[in-house]
């Protein structure tokens, strides 16, 4: 299981990860608690999915090892 802790401090967000059906709002200044199996192993995109913001930027990779 993985928990993650988001508090957004500016603008209209959200925290995406396709594989796992991960997809969370994140509202400004509300700290917002992320959880979910990682039951498979590989690179994984998270990303904002909001206009544009993935394209500007605003991803990272997850990496579940065994």
């Amino acid at each position: 299981t993985v928990r993650i802790n988001i508090t957004n401090t500016a603008g209209v967000h959200d925290f995406t990860i396709d594989e796992f059906g991960v997809k969370k709002e994140t509202p400004v200044n509300e700290p917002v608690v992320i959880e979910f199996v990682a039951d498979k192993v590989g690179t994984f995109e998270y990303y904002c999915s909001k206009y544009n913001h993935r394209m500007i930027g605003q991803a990272g990779n997850l990496v579940v090892e065994e």
